[in-house]
């Protein structure tokens, strides 16, 4: 194929923006290789539609045979023809294909569509006929398929026919006309499938009125796969459902929902859809996957039962014999997750050596000097109070969970009001209970859940986006700070020196450095402290870069500092000025 320079286009691509609209935009192929995707640098860019993919397809051409394809890169998928591209493998375009970049069944007005069309008129001739022979040749083979019509003649004289109009148009060097053939050859036979792999051009509003789209399937289809939910999983908040294998891969990119990108704080499963698709199946086996397929999805599941570990507290009555929420239940299916099941005891309870106590969800750590740096190992210390080693639980005591290892220990809140030397065991702010000031928490990973604020381990990575999610500026602190050798800990003692002086406030009153605070509330009250501190730097230690910026009329409530051409244009350590009301 010759004269494919980017000068010449050898292909056209037409927007859709309906079944009865014109394109809206038209665009020349003329590269080898064409890119669509969300990024800039694409020839085919959509910067502010979040279901489309960095880098969601290529459209190459063979400068020799000039067979045009179209390879997949995406997440979510492209749609040609209502067909799906399997990733990373090519499809073969021809002139008229339909190339959904974003396809949604349950919501047609977000899809994004664009049809193919060739530039290259000989290769499309040469293609069309090869297409048509076959298609005469295959009805030529396969003639007792179809039903008698009560004429011993009909079928023959219509192949015949077939056959000498394609010949013609042999001799004549022109294509047969398929659409018309295919419609002679498929019209008497009542059984015989429409006519849809081989008609190009055809939009998804093409279809006969009378076949109704089955709702109870858009609503048990998974968007990632565009097929029937398999071993369904629901996220949290959102709510959002995926099969089980499609959101193993996508959450190891990305722990964002990727149907709304809310971020994901519980994964569980939905057992309600997934007795809802095995019913579906029964009333439509034609729709069941294989079970290749099925064994694939199962292999590629990497949702393990610690992502599905429940965040239910449970508490224990006074009553022998009684209690409320005697276990936490968990998200998989088992005849053992019911009452049924034996107290849970905790270690200061008198049986404890002789029940049989489930492992906790994680595994005791090494002694070695490598896990016992900060963060690495649990917060468990040999070194307990004697009040809380001398201590065994009553028969009859109650008992509460710990929010960050879920693991049981002795409810002492109530006689901590009048023994100051029992350890505390809940946060002041938000009163969840925490184990790691009592017995220390087993949990792998903690900072130390429970502390006092000026004690509280944060972590070396709390100064990232600790204002507002504005990382410039957080910057701006984070090298004032690195400048004058100070660390966050250095911050924490100055603010609470400062609100000791009156001069840094909390909305909080009853905090200080002494309160007990769990990590999530000390995080909190830390960025109100941090905010305090950016806005009482002299401007005079500040680079002139920073203090040349004009004030931002959102101020700190400003919802578009997380970008950063606008954050390093405004100012925003600062209150807002407009539009208070």
């Amino acid at each position: 194929m010759e004269g494919l320079g980017e000068k010449k286009p050898w292909g056209k691509l037409s927007r859709l923006l309906g079944a009865e609209t014109e394109a809206a935009s038209e665009l020349f192929l003329c590269k080898k290789e064409w890119t669509i995707g969300r990024k800039k640098g694409c020839d085919l860019s959509f910067p502010g539609n979040k279901l489309v993919s960095g880098e969601h397809c290529k459209i190459i051409v063979d400068e020799k045979s000039g067979v045009v394809s179209l390879e997949d890169t995406s997440t979510n998928g492209t749609v040609i023809n209502q067909q799906k591209v399997v990733k990373k493998q090519t499809y073969p375009l021809k002139n008229g294909d339909i190339i959904y970049v974003v396809y949604k069944k349950n919501e047609p007005e977000n899809n994004v569509a664009y049809l193919y069309k060739s530039l290259n008129s000989e290769q499309d001739n040469m293609q069309e006929l090869a297409d048509n022979i076959s298609a005469v040749t295959a009805m030529k083979n396969q003639p007792e398929q179809h039903p008698s019509t009560g004429l011993d003649d009909g079928p023959s004289i219509q192949t015949a026919s077939v056959a000498s109009l394609t010949s013609d148009a042999e001799q004549d060097g022109q294509p047969p006309p398929k659409k018309k053939l295919k419609y002679e050859v498929d019209c008497p036979s009542s059984h015989a499938p429409p006519p849809s792999s081989n008609v190009k051009g055809t939009s998804e509003d093409a279809k006969p009125s009378s076949v109704k789209p089955d709702k109870m399937e858009e609503t048990l289809t998974c968007i990632i796969c565009q097929e029937l939910l398999h071993d369904c999983v629901s996220l949290q908040p959102c709510m959002h459902t995926f099969c089980a294998a499609c959101y193993s891969g996508w959450m190891e990119r990305s722990s964002l929902c990727p149907t709304c990108r809310c971020p994901v704080e519980r994964i569980c499963k939905n057992h309600i859809l997934n007795n809802l698709v095995e019913a579906y199946l029964l009333q439509h086996p034609e729709k069941c996957r294989s079970e290749e397929d099925r064994r694939s999805m199962d292999a590629r599941n990497k949702i393990t039962q610690d992502m599905l570990q429940p965040k239910v507290r449970r508490s224990f009555s006074d009553e022998e014999g009684s209690s409320e929420d005697l276990l936490e239940l968990s998200d998989v299916d088992s005849e053992s997750s019911d009452i049924s099941q034996p107290y849970t005891v905790c270690r200061q309870c008198p049986g404890y050596g002789r029940h049989n106590v489930q492992p906790p969800p994680y595994p005791p750590p090494l002694e070695t000097d490598a896990s016992q740096s900060t963060g690495d190992a649990p917060s468990t210390s040999a070194t307990f109070p004697a009040v809380t080693q001398e201590y065994v639980c009553s028969s009859q005591g109650s008992h509460v969970i710990c929010t960050c290892c879920f693991q049981p220990m002795p409810d002492r809140r109530s006689e901590r009001e009048q023994t100051p030397h029992v350890p505390p065991q809940q946060c002041t702010v938000c009163l969840q209970s925490f184990c790691h000031m009592y017995w220390g928490c087993t949990r792998l990973g903690c900072f130390g859940c429970l502390a006092p604020f000026c004690e509280l381990n944060l972590g070396e990575k709390c100064l990232d986006s600790v204002l507002n999610n504005n990382n410039y500026e957080s910057d701006i602190l984070k090298n004032y700070l690195a400048s004058r050798g100070l660390t966050w800990k250095d911050l924490v003692h100055e603010s609470l020196a400062a609100i000791q002086r009156g001069v840094f406030m909390l909305p909080d009153y009853r905090i200080n450095g002494s309160t007990v605070l769990c990590y999530f509330c000390g995080l909190r009250n830390f960025r109100d402290l941090t905010y305090q501190y950016r806005q009482n730097i002299p401007p005079a230690e500040l680079p002139v870069t920073v203090t040349s910026r004009p004030n931002c009329y959102w101020g700190r409530n400003c919802r578009t500092q997380v970008k950063a051409h606008h954050a390093m244009k405004f100012n925003h350590i600062c209150e807002q000025t407009r539009f208070k009301n």
